[in-house]
This record gives structure tokens, sequence and C-alpha cells, in this order.
């Protein structure tokens, strides 16, 4: 016999390629993983991976049940949000994932508030760039910046963005301040990485501002929000990142937009905590002043 978990840790080696990956996605030590993988080996008795220098990679046998064991995973999801959107109580647990400059900048000044109005609730929030699956429980809201939010969620649009020219107090007593778009190339400008270049401002930026007025690189935003508080240069944000000493001089032409969405699965929109801190953070981030033009959305389903 076997239990959930081994199927779990079967499908976490598969997709890691590695006991330590799949520790990471199961939040478990590395012998755990070890040892119920051989529990479900000794149990099916069949080995399900070749242990290799490179990794763990599925043997035929491991190849044939995978499909099985991704369906019972989806209906033992599809369950659990089935149970867990019966839940009418203010208490229990609610995991939460946004990008780092979200949670640290916004969520974190949120939650007290959230935490003396509903002590029976506890918040846990991943703060990572990575898309957690919420089909999976993975979390069970996302605060993601995107204009194109997945069909398969719900949500509201809680901000829309746009894109300024931020510099230090710092900076402009040494090297002045530009008026406007056409004075960055006599300015030192903080640009992107290669692969930040993905975005469209950024790309934008590579290719009409010369490269020697590009004094530092970087390949997120709070680093170069950093950078240009202290002085480094110009930066290129959108409108939700604010630092001490760090001005809004004008704003980025053409203009760029993005907006926030505040999305959940369609089977726990109607979880009572769920909903409340839904609510509760669509309140505080379109009235929060450090967002411009805030969004008057509703509650929908979206689609891409």
């Amino acid at each position: 016999m076997f239990d959930w978990n081994d199927v779990q840790v079967f499908l976490a080696i598969a997709r890691g390629g590695s006991l330590a990956a799949a520790a990471r996605t199961l939040k478990v030590n590395h012998s755990t993983v070890f040892r119920r993988l051989n529990a479900f080996e000794d149990a099916l008795g069949v080995r399900l991976f070749e242990r290799m220098a490179s990794g763990y990679a599925l043997t035929p046998e491991g190849e044939s049940i995978r499909a099985e064991a991704e369906a019972v995973e989806t209906n033992v999801h599809a369950l659990e949000r089935k149970i867990a959107g019966r839940d009418f109580a203010l208490r229990g647990d609610i995991r939460v994932t946004a990008p780092h400059g979200l949670a640290t900048g916004f969520l974190a000044q949120y939650l007290p508030d959230f935490i003396a109005r509903y002590p029976g609730i506890r918040v846990d929030i991943d703060a990572s760039d990575s898309e957690l699956d919420l089909g999976r429980r993975e979390a069970d809201i996302a605060l993601r910046a995107t204009s194109a939010p997945p069909e398969h969620l719900v949500g509201r649009r809680v901000a829309s963005l746009c894109w300024w020219v931020y510099g230090s107090t710092s900076y402009r007593e040494r090297m002045g301040c530009p008026s406007g778009m056409d004075d960055l190339a006599e300015h030192r400008v903080i640009g992107a990485t290669q692969n930040f270049q993905r975005l469209p401002v950024f790309a934008w930026l590579a290719k009409h501002v010369p490269d020697d007025a590009i004094v530092a690189r970087a390949a997120d935003l709070e680093t170069m929000a950093a950078l240009a508080r202290e002085g480094v240069g110009l930066a290129l944000l959108p409108s939700d990142q604010h630092l001490p000493d760090l001005q809004r001089l004008f704003p980025v032409e053409p203009r760029f937009t993005g907006e926030f969405w505040l999305l959940t699965h369609p089977d726990l929109r109607h979880v009572a905590r769920i909903k409340t801190f839904m609510e509760f953070l669509t309140e505080r981030l379109r009235n929060d002043p450090r967002l411009s033009e805030p969004a008057q959305g509703r509650d929908e389903t979206v689609s891409a």
C-alpha cells in the first residue's frame, strides 16, 4: 500500500530531476524525500528512477505510471479545493504569492491592520517572481504584475501602473536634472541586463539610449531603484517603486503601462477568509497613493 504523500514525492522528483529539487518543492528535507521514494518503490515492486550522476531519470516503469499519478494529483487537488470552498469561517491559513517588491513594499505594510481585524487568520507570504500553481494549492492568492492573467483564474485588476524616470536628490545636485526623455543620452542611466530587456520599456531603452550613457545594469526593479537612490544614475521604474530620497522626475515617453491583478482559483473565491483578504487587499491597493491611476476593476473570470 502507498499514500498520497508517495505520489507527491514521485511527481516532484520527476519534475525536478533530483531529490534536492523535490525537497525544495515539497518543503521537506532531503532524507524524507529519499525515504518516501524507497517506500513507494517497495510498495509497487518496481524501480521508478535511474540514479545517475546528473540526477534522477524516470525508468520505463516510472514513465508508465506518471500519467496516472498526475491524474491522481489533479483529482486530489480538485477535492481539496471543493472542500475548502465550503469553508465559511474567518480563521485558518492563507498562502499568498507576490513579487518581492510588492511583498515587502505593500503587503508587509498592510498586514498589521488585517491581523488586528481578523486574528484567527494567518497569512503566509511567498515573495517570489515564480508563478506558483494555484490549481495545485501552491498558493491560495496571487498578486501579479501582468496585463494578461491566466484564463483559468478569477480575480480583480487592482491598479494600473505608469513608468517614470526616477532620480535621487544627490544625483540631481551633482549632475542636474533632465528636462525630458530627449535629455537622457546626456545623463547617467541605469539599464537592464539582457534577460531583463524582455520588458518592452527596457527593450526601448536599449535601442534609444546610447550604450555609453548606461552607467550600470540590473536584472530586477528593486536593484535599479536602490542604485538610483544611491545616486548612481537615473532609472526607469513603474509607479509602485518608492524609496526614500528617490523622486519621480517625468513620465517615460512613449508611455508604457502595466497592471496589478489579484487572483485566485475559481473553487476558492467564496472561501470566507480568502474572499475577505482579497477584498481587504483590493481596497488598500486601489487607495494607496503610491500607485497611480487606480483601476475601477470588478470580480470577473479573466482571460489571457
